[in-house]
C-alpha cells in the first residue's frame, strides 16, 4: 500500500474520509473546520456533532460526510501546546522571551 501526498482542498476531495481538527465541543470554527462544516452542510453536520460531543483530546469520532464527496469526516481535537500561551502572554503580567526571528 502506497502513500500519497496531495496538495489541495480536502473538502472536495473524493475519499473514504477526511480528518478535520475539532475543537472537543465539536462545534463549527474558524478555517479548515469552519470550510468542512460549510461545505457537509452546516446544519446536518451540526446536528451529528451535537448526538456525539464532547469529546477529549486524544479521543475521535466519525460522523457522515453529508454534502461532501468523501464518504466521513473524522473528528479529533488535538492538544494546545504550551507555547500558544507564551504567544498570547499567558498567564497574563509575565515575562515572555524575545523572538529569536527579528
Amino acid at each position: 500500500m502506497g502513500l500519497d501526498i496531495v496538495r489541495g482542498d480536502i473538502t472536495t476531495m473524493a475519499v473514504d474520509a477526511i480528518v478535520n481538527a475539532a475543537n472537543p465541543q465539536l462545534q463549527m470554527g474558524g478555517g479548515v473546520c469552519g470550510a468542512i462544516f460549510r461545505a457537509a452542510g452546516a446544519r446536518r453536520l451540526r446536528e451529528a456533532c451535537d448526538r456525539l460531543a464532547p469529546i477529549t483530546t486524544g479521543e475521535a469520532v466519525i460522523t457522515d460526510g453529508f454534502s461532501l464527496p468523501a464518504r466521513y469526516i473524522i473528528h479529533t481535537p488535538g492538544p494546545v501546546w504550551p507555547a500558544i500561551a507564551t504567544v498570547w502572554h499567558w498567564p497574563p503580567n509575565t515575562a515572555v522571551p524575545a523572538s529569536p526571528f527579528r
